[in-house]
């Protein structure tokens, strides 16, 4: 597993320290091969939270700018970037549809493209000899939950039980040439995002190509570094059109359009209770024995399903079974949610969620 973490030094932090330091401590308590990538202000701490050789903490870098491909990044991010932001157009306050403000954050912005890095470097060291890697997002890893029948946090429920064989049946479909990648949800707001849509012509309208959400990378050694190169690459081609490429939801999509066949995807679907949390990400449980051999995943193309239809791809889709097979309930839940991204209702629960408290807007919508 690959992660990296780098602190926000903003006066006033997206989070506090801590709560970063136990989601890195419930990684460490999963007991599987890992390297992190931190800096060496911080490692001392990380590397007492393991005591074997399956813990490995990347220290090269003493900042985010550091990294690699962050250096000579630094002054699109920090000046570019934050131009292109403030020239989003085509906004709907109504609909609660308009670019989110973190997404103009220099250190954040720092933060996606390292990831990139990370997964190539990571897989160029290969202290383990691993012929399989995935990298995890911290919010994977948060303190809200889920939590299972006896009230233990998903981090801890997880613990040692990655399963080998859901990895291999998506490195069948993804191979040498992409990975899996966590999830997609279509929002029909200002229309189904194929390649038609607006967002795909129009730099102004890019915030809303917003697709895929829950980054988790699955793949084998060759289609992890794939994938971080053609990531890499498509961050500069995005530069030199003047495209916004300071977020991952804006750069995945371009990747999978530029290089078909290449990107596989967990498309979105509900989290069966009692591991369902307020965001329902399957990628939280799609890769372990949660469920047993017969819960697979789905694996689509998104070229085929979101972006192009009427496509055949190069492999086929395999369909999910468990957990995640469709079922009537499901769709109707899908639909729901879809619509609910696309109109007021996202908008009220937002504000309401913001003054009562998530977990009454929560119960509030899965009572429906």
């Amino acid at each position: 597993m690959v992660a990296i973490f780098y602190p926000d030094h903003d006066k006033k932090p997206r989070r506090p320290l801590h709560l970063y330091l136990d989601r890195i401590q419930r990684l460490a308590k999963m007991m599987e091969q890992t390297i992190i990538y931190a800096p060496p202000s911080l490692a001392p701490t990380l590397r007492l939270m393991r005591h074997d050789p399956h813990w490995q903490i990347i220290d090269d870098y003493e900042t985010i700018w550091d990294i690699p491909n962050n250096s000579y990044q630094k002054h699109n991010f920090t000046h570019v970037q934050p131009t292109l932001f403030r020239q989003f157009n085509g906004h709907s306050k109504v609909k609660g549809w308009y670019p989110d403000a973190t997404r103009d954050h220099t250190i954040r912005c720092a933060a996606y493209n390292a990831k990139a890095f990370a997964s190539y470097d990571a897989i160029m060291r290969n202290p383990f000899g691993s012929e399989r890697w995935f990298y995890v997002d911290a919010g994977i890893f948060d303190q809200i939950g889920p939590y299972d029948e006896d009230g233990e946090i998903w981090g801890d429920v997880i613990k040692s039980s990655l399963s080998t064989e859901k990895f291999d049946r998506s490195i069948s479909i993804s191979g040498d040439s992409g990975v899996v990648i966590g999830e997609y949800m279509q929002s029909p707001a200002y229309g189904v995002k194929d390649i038609n849509h607006v967002c795909w012509r129009d730099p102004r309208k890019a915030w809303l190509c917003h697709t895929f959400i829950a980054h988790a990378y699955v793949g084998s050694s060759l289609g992890m570094l794939n994938y971080s190169v053609r990531y890499m690459a498509t961050v500069d081609a995005m530069d030199a059109n003047s495209w916004y490429s300071a977020r991952e939801e804006f750069v995945i999509p371009w990747v999978a359009i530029r290089y078909p066949n290449t990107v596989f995807s967990i498309p979105w679907l509900p989290v069966p209770k009692p591991l369902w949390c307020q965001w329902q990400y399957p990628i939280k449980v799609c890769y372990t024995d949660i469920g047993g051999s017969a819960s697979l995943p789905p694996i689509t193309d998104p070229i085929a399903t979101i972006f192009c239809p009427g496509y055949i791809p190069r492999k086929p889709n395999l369909e999910g079974s468990g957990l995640y097979k469709r079922t009537f309930l499901t769709d109707i839940y899908t639909v729901f949610r879809m619509y609910y991204y696309s109109t007021p209702l996202r908008w009220m629960t937002k504000e309401y969620r913001n003054r009562f408290g998530a977990n009454r807007v929560t119960d509030w919508l899965l009572a429906l």
